[in-house]
C-alpha cells in the first residue's frame, strides 16, 4: 500500500480535535485487539447483555478481501477479546479469502455470523456464502444451500428470531449474468433459500436485514439496470412470502446516480428506518440518507451532512435504536476540512429530527460499519476500523487498518 500526500487546511486539525474533545462527553473508544498487521475491520456488531456482545469482519488485508481471514471477537464487560474462527477452504484455493459481514445473537450459546469467501479452486473474485455458528465455546462452519459454483453469492445481513428461526440476506447470480436477491432462513435443522423477489432483471443486492417480529421483517439495498441510476431495494416478509415495497430515490437527474441503503432497524410495524446515502454525480457530492416507514409508505427523512459541497463525502452504514424516540446512525465523512481522509460520522434521531453528534477519531481516518444498541442499559456500539496512514485515494479504503470500536451508555 502506498500513501498520497494531501494538502491539509489548517480547520482540519481544528476540526478533529474539537469532534474528539466534544466526543469525550459521550462516546468512549474501547480498546479491541488486532491479529494482523496488514490490516483489521470489524464490520458489525450485535449486543445480548452488557458483558455479551459479538463483532466480526476480517484481518489481513486493509482492501476487504485479497488473503483476507474471518475475525470474531468478544466482549464480556471488562475487554474484547478474539475468539478463534473457522476459514473453510473446500476447494483447495491456494491463496483463500474470507470475509464477514454481519452477526445476530439468539442467547448466550447461539449467534450467526455469515460474509462470503472465494468459491473455486483458482481463487477468482467469484463468491460464494459463509455461515457460522456459535455454540457457547467455539465457532464451527455451518453448511449452506448450494447456489451457483460458477456465479458471485454472499451474504450481508443477518436476524435471529429464535433458535429455529434465522433469516440471512445477501444476493446469488441469476440469468444472463443477473444479480438477484438472496433469502435464507434457518428452521433450526439446516438452511434453506427463500423465494424472494426482485426489482429488475438486471441487479438487485440486499445489504440489511432487522424484524419487529417472525411475520414483519424489514431487507434492504439496492437495484442497478442500465442507462438508470441505482435505486433503493426495499422488501417485506409478512410471515409467508417476501414481496418489494416501493420506496423513494432522492437523486435521478443522471444515469450515473446512486441511491442505496445499507442498513435497517425495526422497531414497530410503524416505525422502520433504513439507512444509506446518495450519490449525486451532476453535484459530485455523496449525501446521507435516511427513510422511514410509517406502516403504509416509505418516506425520506432529512438528515445533516458535516458539508455538502462537491466533493463532499458523507456515507451511513448502518443503524441501531433504544428507543422509537433514541436511534443512532453510524458512517462516515470526508471533505476539504478533512483534507480528504474520512472520519467517524455519528447522527442522532430524538423523536423530532436528525442531528449531528461528535464521535471519536483515534486516527489519522476512520470508518465506522456495524452499530448495535442494548435498550434495557441503554447502551450503544459502533465497529469499524482507523487508519494512523490514513486512506487510499484511489479506493477509498483506510491503509493498513485496526479495529474499532467506540461506546457510550446514553442517560
Amino acid at each position: 500500500m502506498h500513501s498520497r500526500k494531501r494538502l491539509v487546511v489548517p480547520g482540519a486539525v481544528a476540526l478533529a480535535a474539537a469532534m474528539t474533545v466534544a466526543a469525550a462527553a459521550m462516546f468512549q473508544t474501547q480498546r479491541t485487539p488486532n491479529v494482523d498487521s496488514a490490516g483489521n475491520i470489524l464490520s458489525a456488531v450485535a449486543a445480548l447483555a452488557s458483558n455479551d456482545v459479538w463483532a466480526v469482519g476480517f484481518s489481513g488485508n486493509s482492501t476487504g478481501f485479497n488473503q483476507a481471514k474471518t475475525l470474531t471477537e468478544h466482549f464480556n464487560g471488562t475487554s474484547w477479546s478474539v475468539m478463534s474462527s473457522p476459514n473453510p477452504n473446500p476447494n483447495g484455493c491456494a491463496n483463500p479469502s474470507f470475509a464477514l459481514t454481519a452477526v445476530a445473537p439468539a442467547s448466550h450459546s447461539d449467534v450467526w455470523a455469515v460474509g462470503y469467501r472465494n468459491s473455486d479452486q483458482t481463487c477468482t473474485t467469484l463468491f460464494q456464502p459463509i455461515i457460522f455458528h456459535w455454540n457457547g465455546s467455539a465457532w464451527s462452519d455451518t453448511a449452506n444451500p448450494l447456489l451457483s459454483p460458477a456465479g458471485n453469492n454472499a451474504l450481508n445481513g443477518v436476524v435471529s428470531l429464535a433458535s429455529n428461526n434465522v433469516y440471512a440476506v445477501g444476493y446469488q447470480s441469476g440469468p444472463l449474468e443477473a444479480v438477484q436477491t438472496l433469502v435464507e432462513h434457518w428452521d433450526g435443522v439446516s438452511w434453506s433459500v427463500v423465494p424472494s423477489p426482485n426489482a429488475n432483471s438486471t441487479g438487485n443486492v440486499l445489504n440489511g436485514v432487522s424484524a419487529v417480529n417472525p411475520s414483519d421483517i424489514w431487507a434492504v439495498g439496492d437495484q442497478v439496470a442500465p442507462n438508470v441510476p441505482v435505486l433503493t431495494l426495499t422488501e417485506h416478509w409478512n410471515g409467508s412470502a417476501w414481496s418489494v415495497a416501493p420506496s423513494p430515490n432522492p437523486v435521478t437527474g443522471s444515469d450515473l446516480d446512486q441511491n442505496v441503503l445499507n442498513a435497517v432497524v425495526s422497531l414497530a410495524p410503524n416505525d422502520v428506518t433504513a439507512v444509506g446515502f446518495t450519490l449525486d454525480f451532476n453535484a459530485q457530492r455523496v449525501l446521507t440518507l435516511i427513510e422511514h416507514w410509517n406502516g403504509t409508505s416509505w418516506s425520506v427523512v432529512p438528515s445533516p451532512n458535516p458539508s455538502t459541497a462537491s466533493g463532499a463525502l458523507n456515507k451511513l452504514t448502518s443503524v441501531a435504536a433504544l428507543s422509537p424516540s433514541n436511534i443512532y446512525a453510524f458512517g462516515f465523512f470526508a471533505n476539504s476540512s478533512t483534507g480528504g481522509q474520512t472520519l467517524s460520522l455519528a447522527l442522532h434521531y430524538d423523536g423530532v429530527s436528525w442531528n449531528t453528534i461528535s464521535a471519536p477519531t483515534p486516527a489519522r481516518a476512520q470508518q465506522l460499519f456495524g452499530a448495535a444498541a442494548l435498550s434495557s442499559t441503554r447502551e450503544l456500539w459502533s465497529v469499524g476500523g482507523s487508519a494512523i496512514h490514513g486512506i487510499d485515494f484511489e479506493t477509498g479504503t483506510l491503509q493498513l487498518p485496526k479495529t474499532l470500536a467506540i461506546f457510550t451508555a446514553t442517560p
